[in-house]
């Protein structure tokens, strides 16, 4: 049988915590319908909206024009970087309030970023877009990275098995937003180790290639139509949330069981002489979470029964993680 009781506000705590999950995506696993991984190639030139051509168009799965990736890279991402790649600050000035608006004064200049740009850090960015060659683009779907990609552990390799140059190179994120030319096979051609060669925003899951010839990655996964040679690895951050519910029972609570197996008698109307003794004690087997329309939630089954105590509070907590 069941016994009831009102959870307060104080009986329910919610927190919050982080957890992590690796993937790692050879070939066509990219482009399947439950990854979705994209890589683009991006350029600067003319774009006729209203007459735009299908051959400028990049991507495995979901098709997009070459310079519509290069031109929201460098709108969202490099605007603040055309001129100068510290970054092109804007002098602006600080006030300082007074007792009336005409006593505030200005002082300054002040030298600020004009445009957001989605920095990954702290330190001072140094970033560089190709105003007169190519950019390439990895797309990371939210469905896997979830909050945003665990910094330190995205990874790109190369290898080339088609044999078109011998290009093999292997590519890691600083955990600052930088991807740096981490090793190099062979006479690849596309820079130095320790190069910076593009950067990463976690939070929305793309990459950008900027520099050397790693920037010609999607044009050359595009053209040859193969993924075989690539290899993306990661780290996603998902936020949950553990809500934690402390269902009390009080010494003088629910002493008393209605179950019916409980009683005896021609008409089942009398309880057996132990249910009446002072030491009875009911057992618990199973809590259940009801809304306010009273309709049950959520069930917790207890591994083995336990008594419900006489002498001191029966606290069980039921954890539900979201």
């Amino acid at each position: 049988m069941s016994a009831f009781k009102q959870l307060n506000t104080k009986d329910v705590t919610i927190t919050p915590f982080d957890v992590s999950k690796e993937f790692s995506f050879t070939g066509t696993a990219m482009t399947a319908s439950d990854v979705g991984i994209e890589v683009y190639n991006g350029q600067k030139s003319s774009f006729d909206v209203f007459n735009p051509s299908p051959t400028n168009q990049t991507g495995f799965v979901d098709k997009q024009y070459i310079d519509l990736v290069y031109n929201s890279a460098k709108q969202l991402y490099y605007t603040n970087y055309l001129s100068s790649s510290r970054g092109d600050l804007a002098p602006t000035q600080s006030i300082i309030p007074g007792v009336n608006r005409s006593d505030d004064r200005f002082i300054g200049p002040r030298n600020t970023p004009s445009f957001e740009n989605y920095l990954q850090s702290s330190l001072t960015q140094s970033r560089f877009l190709p105003t007169d060659s190519r950019i390439s683009v990895v797309s990371i779907p939210a469905k896997l990275f979830g909050e945003n990609i665990v910094p330190y552990t995205f990874e790109l390799e190369y290898t080339n098995s088609l044999g078109a140059g011998n290009q093999a190179y292997n590519i890691t994120d600083d955990g600052e937003g930088n991807i740096i030319l981490n090793s190099i096979t062979g006479s690849a051609g596309v820079g130095s180790v320790g190069d910076v060669v593009g950067q990463i925003f976690y939070s929305h899951g793309i990459s950008v290639f900027t520099t050397s010839s790693v920037a010609n990655l999607g044009k050359q996964m595009f053209t040859i139509s193969n993924l075989d040679d690539l290899t993306i690895s990661f780290q996603s951050s998902l936020r949950i949330y553990e809500n934690q519910y402390k269902c009390t029972i009080n010494e003088n609570e629910f002493q008393f069981s209605l179950n019916p197996t409980l009683l005896s008698g021609s008409l089942n109307d009398v309880y057996y002489d132990f249910v009446t003794g002072s030491y009875f004690t009911p057992y618990v087997t199973t809590v259940g979470l009801y809304n306010e329309s009273n309709e049950l939630l959520m069930v917790g089954k207890l591994s083995n029964p336990i008594p419900i105590s006489q002498e001191v509070d029966t606290t069980i907590i039921v954890n539900l993680d979201t």
